[in-house]
């Protein structure tokens, strides 16, 4: 030790530190060596250090007290204050919009950055003051005498002299803690660093009252055969170029331990992950890891080690706010924020944590329930009326049970602008109306989720900044962001972990995923404060900094363990992906060794078992009893048109089911237009008796009365409502023509029955509704179908094979003498007629009693429909017709 107690040391960072530094450490100290403190980076190191304390001493040892620097400050923290980072964040915001300091500029993202300047600067020994911030701008951005330069110099030294001389952040409170700790040590401390940077001035202070060893693990000194490779590829000190060509033996040794997969797509690359990971496994291995650059493989890596019963120890976590916990608390907000839009109610609904007092099968009833009411009250969103109507309709049922617990959740949140305390509060008890936070409490995830709730509530009190509910979403979407889940309840020999974790750790093999140039690079620093030239003025790290630090990481990362790969997908989105750059020059290294390039493909994926012989069966045959006893006109369109069709559809009773609109479709048009013009004509049965301007203002009444709620939901719907409005004369002038020729006005969506004998003895009900019905003076009939179409579109309706019309004439029976469609989609209404209306009712009574007598008799229901009629069929696929073709 020199005079001031404070030596450095430095140790290759190589396979070999640990026992290294425990040959260094049991020489020094011997039997005291239990008297000392030992600081490592991170506790993952301690097993692997006391493992090699008891190797190099052939004996049982008592070890030294073994800390991180975080557990050394949290000790020494006691109940010293700290301002918490959401305190901090909202009064930055508040001071950020009171004084308009940055203009237009988003006051999250600057006043993230400025606590995150003060934070870095809080580990510096001493900090520049307000001038030399200001130089450090000037320098940094090549300007003088900038006011808004000026400006970002005092804003942030506004925030570190703050955080300098009032309650500090956690940033400052660790260092705090540090420094007492070095005051009152007194026992001596040996300092383990990973990291080749200067020793931290608290590091310095311990120096003055014990003895202090800094071991600094120095990947320059490390000379193997696998190290000196790694040095001419990533030069440690010196600029690239200058270090010597490996020899081909060492280019060997490093090509038997590393090798680079190129993969063709992210399942491929997935897959050979799980493949080698597992076959290490079967090999024995027992010290794996898993280092997630792409989270999205990794994912996909895990899913598939997991189905082959290979579970991971998670290192790195999951955001808090990807878990179905926090899903929850997204839906209740954004329910709210969308007014009780349907997808997002029954978002919250689906959730297992707002089930209340519900058991599961009432929990199901009550979904389904309401589900169902949302399809037939087409309700897009508004949470009063769904919250009024339901709860009534519901009451005592489940269901309604569910509403009264939504009505009271919603009737918490505050709807004006208020502090960021109380809305926490009051989305907690929102969650508590739900029945939801006691299920989150159950729950590894959910109770991280209450937990981090209370936490908020409790660190953002006494901020005196009112905010929207969008800007306070904002922050604790951003809370959620930061804030990470880990399940710790597993133990295995795999690791997921990142790659600074890796730092001087041994593994048996690792396996890097997502080694391409966007995942595999340093961080970039961006932001309109967090300017690299100023960071570097400040004396804080920057980018080459981070790009070194990288190097450094995946040089120990090799030479630290027995095996290492590294893949990535080789196309992205169509276009070349490359591996990442420090890779490449890796394999440039090994290739100038005389070796050839170290790349691979990645093996191809296993086709898929062959799939079991398909029974064919798309002529389907029904058992007499299952032949309908009802028939529909729509029920005839599909028997014509493909009888499997009518087979799934009428007999299967399959079929999509309805949706809410969120825009009206036409069909929905369809029916207000049928409904408009129904009440329009009971309202006014004889048209000659009112004028024709007054029909046309009660036409138009009638249409702005049908538009009234789906203009109120949508008003993009004025575009039906006007073009419906513009062609209210045209028609009010064709039907009073139409009176004048003698039809009159009958009755309309007149529901019809009609029991028709068959051959074989049995019966077949027909059943429909016509749209309108008119008769003449003379009882002649005519029978009109209103189609919202185009004049073409229905020309070639009735030239097809139509039934629609005749299945009308032959339910109405009588003296109907016109059956007609009647086109809207036109400038004024075009009638279109069926010729002989009678005989094309015998004619269709003649098929169908043709018809279901062979289908109790055996017949088949095969799917011969034509293209026409396959395009739009949501039974395609169910035939197999385009497989069998």
């Amino acid at each position: 030790m020199n005079a001031a107690g404070f030596e450095t040391l430095c140790l290759p960072a190589d396979g070999a530190l640990f026992a290294r530094l425990a040959r260094l450490l049991i020489d020094r100290h011997g039997d005291a060596l239990a008297d000392c403190d030992l600081l490592i980076p991170v506790m993952a190191h301690a097993p692997a250090l006391r493992s090699a304390l008891l190797a190099e001493a052939g004996h049982a040892l008592f070890m030294p007290r073994m800390l991180t620097p975080s557990l050394l400050a949290a000790r020494w923290m006691g109940d010293a204050p700290v301002d918490p980072h959401p305190r901090r964040l909202l009064r930055l915001v508040a001071q950020l919009r009171q004084r308009a300091w940055l203009g237009d500029a988003d006051p999250w993202s600057a006043a993230q950055e400025l606590l995150e300047l003060a934070d870095a600067l809080a580990a510096l020994p001493a900090p520049p003051d307000e001038n030399a911030l200001q130089q450090g701008f000037e320098r940094a951005h090549g300007l003088a005498d900038s006011a808004a330069l000026s400006l970002e110099a005092r804003l942030v030294h506004a925030v570190w002299h703050s955080d300098c001389t009032g309650t500090p952040g956690h940033a400052r409170a660790v260092t705090q803690a540090l420094m007492r700790a070095a005051g009152a040590a007194r026992r001596p401390l040996i300092h383990l660093s990973a990291v080749e940077e200067p020793p931290p001035a608290w590091l310095e202070l311990h120096a003055a009252c014990v003895p202090v060893l800094h071991v600094q693990a120095t990947r320059a000194l490390a000379d193997t055969s696998v190290t000196r490779v790694l040095h001419a590829a990533w030069p440690s000190g010196s600029p690239p170029g200058s270090t010597p060509a490996p020899s081909r033996d060492d280019a060997l040794a490093l090509a038997s331990r590393v090798r680079l997969i190129g993969a063709q797509s992210l399942e491929q690359e997935a897959q050979c992950a799980a493949s080698c990971i597992a076959g290490w496994l079967s090999e024995g291995r027992r010290n794996i890891a898993l280092v997630a650059l792409d989270r999205e493989a990794a994912r996909r890596a895990r899913a598939l080690l997991e189905r082959r019963q290979v579970l991971l120890a998670d290192e790195t976590g999951w955001k808090l706010s990807t878990t179905r916990a926090a899903a929850t608390v997204d839906a209740l907000l954004q329910c709210f924020a969308s007014d009780g839009y349907h997808r997002d109610l029954l978002d919250l609904l689906r959730s297992p944590h707002v089930a209340g007092t519900l058991d599961r099968d009432a929990h199901a009833q009550a979904i389904a329930v309401i589900d169902d009411w949302v399809v037939r009250r087409n309700h897009v969103d508004g949470l009063h009326a769904l919250l009024t109507d339901a709860g009534r309709e519901f009451a005592g049922r489940p269901a309604g049970r569910l509403i009264d617990a939504l009505s009271q959740a919603f009737a918490l949140m505050p709807t004006h602008n208020a502090p960021a305390s109380f809305r926490v509060e009051r989305l907690l008890a929102a969650l508590d109306a739900l029945g939801a936070r006691a299920a989150l409490a159950l729950d590894a995830a959910g109770s991280q989720v209450v937990n981090l709730l209370e936490q908020l509530r409790a660190d953002s009190s006494g901020v005196a900044l009112d905010l929207s509910f969008a800007d306070w979403r904002k922050w604790l979407n951003s809370e959620f962001e930061q804030a990470l889940f880990r399940d710790s309840a597993i133990d295995s020999p795999v690791v997921l972990t990142p790659l600074a974790a890796t730092r001087l750790r041994h593994f048996d093999a690792v396996y890097v995923i997502g080694a391409d140039s966007r995942h595999l690079a340093p961080a970039r620093l961006r932001g309109a404060l967090g300017h690299e030239g100023l960071r570097r003025e400040l004396g804080l790290p920057d980018s080459q900094v981070a790009a070194r630090q990288l190097r450094d990481d995946l040089a120990g990362l090799i030479a630290c363990s027995d095996e290492t790969v590294f893949s990535w997908q080789t196309q992205r989105n169509g276009e070349a992906n490359l591996p990442g750059v420090d890779l490449q020059r890796l394999d440039l290294v090994l290739q100038r060794a005389g070796l050839p390039s170290a790349v691979r493909a990645a093996p191809a994926l296993a086709d898929p078992p062959a799939l079991p012989a398909l029974v064919v069966s798309s002529k389907p045959v029904l058992d007499p009893g299952r032949v309908p006893s009802r028939l529909t006109a729509s029920g005839l369109a599909d028997l014509i048109a493909c009888p499997y069709r009518y087979y799934a559809r009428h007999v299967l009773g399959l079929g999509a089911g309805d949706e809410v609109e969120d825009a009206m479709g036409k069909g929905s048009v369809g029916e207000l237009v049928h409904r408009v013009l129904h009440d329009f004509h009971v309202a006014h049965p004889r048209l000659g008796d009112v004028a024709p301007p007054a029909l046309v203002d009660a036409l138009r009444a009638q249409i702005a009365a049908a538009f009234d709620g789906a203009i109120a939901r949508n008003f993009q719907e004025h575009a039906w409502a006007d073009r419906l409005h513009d062609r209210a004369d045209a028609y009010v002038t064709w039907a009073v023509r139409r009176e004048a020729d003698g039809w009159l006005f009958d009755s309309g969506e007149a529901r019809r029955a009609r029991l028709l004998d068959l051959p074989d003895g049995a019966a077949l009900s027909l059943e429909g509704r016509i749209d309108r019905i008119d008769r003449t003076a003379d009882g002649d009939i005519a029978l009109l179908d209103y189609k919202l179409r185009s004049a073409e579109r229905v020309r070639k309706t009735l030239q097809a094979d139509d039934v629609q019309l005749a299945f009308y004439t032959l339910l109405e029976g009588g003296a109907v003498s016109e059956a007609a469609y009647l086109a809207l989609e036109e400038e004024a209404p075009v009638a279109f007629l069926q010729d002989d209306p009678p005989a094309a009712a015998r004619a269709l009574q003649a098929l169908v009693s043709e018809l279901f007598p062979a289908l109790r008799d055996g017949a088949g229901l095969p799917a011969h429909g034509d293209e026409a009629a396959c395009r739009h069929c949501d039974m395609r696929g169910l035939c197999r017709k385009d497989w069998l073709s």
